[in-house]
């Protein structure tokens, strides 16, 4: 049974635990650029309090002065949950900083748009903590008065026979993004215009990066979903989304075991070509392959 600080939303929704992902945006002079983020949040029914942060920022003109200013400690937020949509904005006030977001159905990922930021500003989260509350992101304890301690009372001295400590559980983080390499092996594959079925030529590609795939079974495969630039930030995450699902969808049917499949969407935001002709919007158009050693 949850406790009340823990308890998840009225939709069985629960945020809370440390979150890690990417800041999607624009730097010095509209320069792409994009940060690390950090977030951790502690929920009681469908409101979560919790330190945001995001690391090397300081040049970063899409990112809020607020953010700017608290550096690697972060700052304070507040999330509201309304079923799968997440509020996400500055304790001191939404004015400051929000973001609308959307938690995928397997309440692993939060993706979203960062709002009145022009350009776009994308923010995609993914689980990667257990619940526990940061330092110093809820209410410092009130000591203890003085004349409430009781005097020190020597022990007397005894054996004890201490036990080993308790294994901890281990738990297995979201793989990071650079702790993949791409391999020449896997080529990229393509997608029409809105759409997130393989093609024929696709499932082709697909069945020799299967025996790729089986000849190296020690390799651990991360499929990036991407867009061309038509669309909102938000349906374009989603679709890279169902994008690499669908690839991750066939692999699995050829005995690609999902403890060696991880998938995450990047919307629009990596073009390969940055024409806005239609040739460069299929090469946009795409899932892409990289692998680790586990």
């Amino acid at each position: 049974m949850l406790t009340a600080a823990h308890a998840g939303s009225e939709s069985g929704i629960d945020l809370s635990g440390r979150w890690t992902g990417t800041w999607t945006g624009t730097g010095l002079l509209m320069s792409p650029r994009e940060d690390a983020v950090i977030l951790h949040l502690v929920q009681s029914g469908n409101v979560a309090h919790g330190r945001f942060a995001l690391e090397g920022a300081t040049a970063a003109e899409s990112v809020p002065i607020d953010i700017r200013n608290a550096g690697l400690w972060g700052i304070r937020v507040r999330a509201k949950i309304s079923g799968e949509k997440v509020t996400l904005r500055h304790d001191a006030g939404g004015h400051l900083f929000t973001a609308d977001l959307k938690l995928t159905s397997d309440g692993e990922y939060l993706y979203g748009v960062v709002r009145g930021r022009h350009p776009k500003v994308a923010l995609v989260l993914t689980r990667a903590g257990d619940g526990t509350p940061p330092p110093q992101t809820l209410a410092t304890p009130t000591p203890i008065p003085r004349a409430e301690v009781p005097p020190a009372v020597e022990p007397a001295p005894k054996v004890v026979v201490m036990a080993p400590p308790p294994k901890e559980p281990e738990t297995s983080a979201p793989p990071r993004e650079e702790h993949f390499v791409e391999v020449a092996e896997l080529s990229p594959i393509h997608f029409d215009f809105d759409k997130a079925e393989l093609r024929k030529d696709a499932v082709d590609r697909l069945t020799a990066h299967v025996a790729w795939l089986k000849d190296h079974a020690d390799a651990v495969l991360l499929i990036e979903g991407h867009c061309d630039e038509r669309g909102t930030d938000e349906y374009n995450v989603a679709l890279g989304e169902r994008r690499a699902k669908s690839v991750s969808d066939l692999l699995a049917a050829h005995g690609i075991t999902s403890d060696r499949i991880a998938t995450t969407s990047f919307g629009r935001e990596r073009p390969v070509c940055t024409g806005s002709t239609e040739e460069c919007r299929m090469k946009n158009r795409r899932a892409e392959f990289r692998v680790k050693t586990r």
